[in-house]
């Protein structure tokens, strides 16, 4: 990420995001910190998207911690 690219950044109580268009049409939002955080197929959708995944982080909703990365592969034999 260039510091000499302008972003608009979207404010909620909980932080700070932009969001960002991809080569492939989706959206993708990103923190401050340049964490990314949802993709979506629509900008708005995003949007609204990350304002509530940046609530449900900052009020520990379930005693969730999102910071676990998981994959789609299943090991083993089918």
């Amino acid at each position: 990420m260039s510091e000499e690219q302008n972003y608009e950044w979207h404010e909620t109580p909980y932080g700070k995001f932009r969001v960002a268009k991809t080569r492939f049409g989706t959206w993708n939002s990103f923190g401050e910190d340049g964490t990314e955080y949802i993709t979506g197929i629509k900008e708005d959708v995003v949007v609204a998207g990350t304002k509530f995944y940046l609530e449900g982080i900052a009020t520990n909703w379930a005693n969730s911690i999102s910071s676990q990365k998981f994959d789609g592969v299943v090991g083993g034999k089918l």
